[in-house]
């Protein structure tokens, strides 16, 4: 009985870490004021990026590198687009995902044949049975609360986000610190798809996150943006997620995709039950400097 647990408290990790880092993605960008919509989006191209560059150039580092310098160059243009144009944040967001969604499955088959495998190396587990990507959500969930709640440029980077006319006022730019929030967010995101397709499964598909952006959305919402709370609802996400497998795997007599469900259906009670969360003050506004 104890081995069960214990391998489902493992399982529920490796499935809640992806989680986290689009979390704490989502945390960073909408306390600085920005909607980041594009979660999802950002996870399927890291998820792809890492994935092929892990395969085809024989490093996982080497993916993971390439993973966050295209990430941060799609934050710096998501950030012109979303805070210098400035245009609507909820409709780039939801072009974004479509056109990730659209961009990533042509890339992975122009990639051939060759990329439907499964990737021959493996992380391996450095402290307690976890990997460098579970220790590295972890370690970045202290480190965003500590900055955020703890820090002097935390609270001005909170600031931006509750009134960017009153951080302006103080002398905060506020086009600079959203500019860095959206490279952050975007690099935690497409680590959060690394965490996924090289930390976790070990291959890719097309949509291989499945709507994991949009349940990192609820984590946020459902925490309260605060990183520990965010950080613990995407492990109760996650563990909806390794329920489904284990009852799947265990030939329990439900269809698959009833079992699917769970981690979604999780998802709606757990935002259901939160209620209404009043997040950043200024997320979502344009903002005009004067």
């Amino acid at each position: 009985m104890m081995d069960f647990i214990l391998d489902f408290v493992m399982a529920a990790i490796r499935a809640g870490t992806p989680l986290i880092f689009c979390a704490l993605a989502v945390l960073i960008a909408e306390r600085s004021g920005v909607l980041f919509l594009g979660v999802e989006g950002n996870m399927l191209i890291g998820a792809l990026t890492g994935f092929l560059g892990a395969l085809f150039l024989g490093s996982i580092l080497v993916g993971v590198m390439l993973a966050m310098v295209l990430a941060v160059l799609f934050g710096l243009l998501l950030s012109v687009i979303l805070i210098r144009l400035p245009a609507d944040q909820v409709v780039i967001g939801i072009a974004f995902n479509l056109a990730a969604l659209g961009l990533t499955g042509y890339v992975f088959r122009l990639a051939g044949p060759d990329a439907v495998a499964i990737l021959p190396q493996r992380v391996e587990p450095l402290l307690f049975g976890l990997t460098i990507f579970e220790l590295s959500a972890f370690a970045l969930t202290i480190v965003c609360w500590w900055f955020l709640f703890r820090s002097g440029p935390g609270l001005k980077f909170r600031s931006t986000g509750e009134s960017a006319l009153a951080a302006s006022a103080a002398g905060i730019n506020i086009t600079k610190v959203r500019t860095f929030a959206m490279m952050a967010a975007c690099a935690l995101a497409s680590m959060g798809g690394v965490a996924l397709s090289v930390g976790w499964v070990r291959t890719y598909m097309d949509n291989i996150s499945m709507g994991r952006g949009f349940i990192a959305l609820a984590a946020v919402y459902f925490g309260k943006w605060n990183p520990i709370y965010a950080a613990l609802a995407a492990l109760l996400f996650g563990a909806g997620e390794a329920l489904a497998f284990r009852s799947q795997a265990m030939g329990i007599p439900l269809n698959v995709f009833y079992l699917r469900m769970v981690p979604y259906l999780l998802t709606i009670i757990a935002v259901g039950i939160a209620g209404k969360s009043k997040g950043p003050a200024d997320a979502g506004k344009v903002y005009l400097r004067r």
